[in-house]
């Protein structure tokens, strides 16, 4: 069965996703052109791993690091 998933990238845009059952943020990211070093990542929200598997519905939420001097 697949999965739709939304990865929104700030400064970049949406993607839509659909993956089969067992997929990761992982996955979705690398579908999607995304590398996470120096990124902020969120499923519905709340902070996220790479390696938590995707559900149908979820919203993954990129945001990149600021860094201050």
């Amino acid at each position: 069965m697949a999965i739709n998933v939304r990865i929104v990238q700030l400064g970049r845009g949406v993607f839509k996703y659909a993956a089969d059952e067992g997929a990761t943020i992982a996955d979705g990211l690398e579908a999607a052109g995304i590398k996470v070093e120096h990124m902020d990542v969120r499923v519905r929200g709340k902070p996220a791993k790479v390696e938590d598997a995707l559900r149908d519905g979820d919203l993954v939420t990129v945001i990149p690091l600021i860094k201050g001097g």
